[in-house]
């Protein structure tokens, strides 16, 4: 039976099909069935053509070739029955680990390797952070942690060292706030109200030549653009070029639109330095078009998060680290800012912690530690912007229903390249002299501090928070594929 070039082979009873089989006299051959309607309805599955399971989903936490667990420190003289048994956490954190059959790791502040281990006394295991498997089995590393504990428990360069590699949130609450944030998380925001169709962006553009007006251009606007392109959904843009982006426009459209994203960029509040007891209270809340900060508490007396994920551009929304990564690069102001705010130590900000224990909590808060500059978010030789991978991050990901951990991941994805051209640059630099040692000295420079500020750029709350989708299955938005191809 011949066939046509291009056709395809014709299913008919009369032709005679021949395999690789040996029945151990002779190949096995045979023909098509008279009808083959019946088998074209049975399922077709990757098993059936590999005759292995098929693999897991990146962001399917629970299977346990991903797996979740929990990062936490280990207390001074604490025995292994005692730590296996985890009774130095809160009773909250003991059910969140039960509820989830979760794997403990613990950081040892003392050990010899504390910056690259953590130990896992359960499975007496100690895997090695950057290379471990993904995996709740014992030995192995699960893809989602979340670390319970302030930065000064668990110091926030761990969370760096993990960001590259696995998805990492932080929670960083005790008593009741605690107790509302897991409880919410476990029972997954049943009855939250946050419309995921309705998404504000927030946007400060003071004009004035300073970096509002940059965060404004190549986070906010082109991630409204997205939103807007997006037929299923609605956004508010308070555009600070257009319209006073104060706290008042921001608790408007919050209150009104009730969304489960919220997007800002403006500065973050950095002192008064020779205040530290206010400038704690203070640190890393959003500055508004009028240069006021904005007020957890007043906020949330008129709104509550209930469930929404909030992400916020702006120096320290996140907290702050001592000493600070850029302690000597400057002089300055940035310098007497940088040595004031790391005076306070390490810790958390008022802003997200508010949010995250409050009445309705927030699912989750993405937000800086210390500072980001206009350096990191466009490159100086071609004015590039360097936000694809956010993009990519909060709508083709996020909006998409996926972790919000794991819809980081596009953005701390050039960690590794960058480190690599540091390293690049270090030799280059070493074996130049005098102007031709200039450009290599820029990129040193200019790779660490990229570098470093995607790497601080952190979760705080459980990286596996999800904003749900709509009830009709959601196709890809149409949108997607440019946000993550596009500057």
């Amino acid at each position: 039976m011949s066939v046509t070039p291009g056709a395809a082979p014709a299913v008919d009873p009369g032709y005679e099909i021949t395999s690789d089989a040996w029945s151990g006299t002779a190949p096995v051959a045979g023909r098509f069935a008279q009808d083959v309607r019946p088998w074209l309805t049975q399922e077709f599955t990757v098993a059936e053509r590999t005759a292995r399971p098929a693999p897991a989903e990146p962001w399917d936490w629970r299977h346990p070739d991903v797996g979740w667990g929990l990062v936490a420190r280990e207390p001074d003289g604490a025995t292994r029955d005692d730590l296996v048994a985890m009774t130095d956490l809160p009773a909250d954190i003991r059910r969140l680990v039960a509820a989830r059959s979760g794997r403990v790791f613990r950081y040892r502040p003392a050990g010899g390797y504390a910056q690259w281990t953590l130990v896992d006394y359960a499975g007496d295991a100690q895997p090695f952070l950057p290379a471990a498997p993904a995996g709740a089995d014992a030995g192995e590393l699960p893809a989602f942690l979340l670390i319970y504990g302030s930065p000064e428990q668990v110091p926030w360069r761990v969370q760096y060292i993990l960001n590259p590699v696995r998805h990492v949130g932080r929670l960083d609450l005790t008593g009741t706030a605690l107790t509302r944030y897991v409880d919410a998380l476990l029972g997954e925001w049943r009855d939250s109200a946050a419309q995921w169709s309705r998404p504000v962006v927030w946007a400060v553009d003071h004009r004035m030549g300073e970096i509002t007006t940059l965060m404004r251009d190549v986070v906010a606007e082109p991630l409204s653009g997205d939103l807007s392109a997006d037929a299923e959904l609605t956004p508010t843009f308070v555009d600070g070029r257009s319209v006073p982006a104060t706290v008042a426009a921001l608790t408007a459209a919050l209150t009104t639109a009730r969304p489960a994203v919220v997007v800002t960029t403006s500065h973050g509040q950095t002192g008064p330095l020779a205040d530290p007891a206010r400038l704690r209270a203070d640190l890393g809340k959003l500055v508004d078009h009028d240069h006021a900060p904005l007020d957890p508490e007043t906020l949330l007396r008129s709104w509550q998060p209930d469930g929404a994920i909030w992400f916020a551009q702006a120096c320290c929304s996140a907290g702050a680290d001592s000493p600070s990564a850029y302690a000597g690069l400057f002089d300055g102001d940035l310098a007497r800012t940088f040595d004031g705010v790391a005076a306070l130590g390490a810790l958390t900000s008022p802003l997200p912690r508010a949010l995250l224990g409050a009445k309705k909590p927030l699912r989750a808060f993405i937000g800086h530690v210390e500072p980001t500059f206009n350096w990191t978010l466009s490159f100086p030789p071609n004015a590039q912007p360097l936000t694809a991978q956010l993009r990519e991050a909060l709508y083709a990901r996020l909006f998409l229903g996926k972790p919000v951990g794991y819809a980081m991941e596009p953005y701390y994805r050039p960690i590794g390249a960058l480190l690599q051209g540091y390293q690049l640059a270090e030799k280059e630099f070493q074996t130049a002299f005098g102007a031709k040692a200039k450009p290599s000295l820029d990129l040193l420079v200019y790779s660490r501090v990229t570098a470093h500020d995607r790497a601080s750029t952190v979760i705080l709350g459980d990286p596996t928070v999800a904003i749900p989708l709509p009830p009709a299955t959601r196709a890809e938005p149409a949108q997607a594929r440019n946000s993550s191809q596009s500057g």
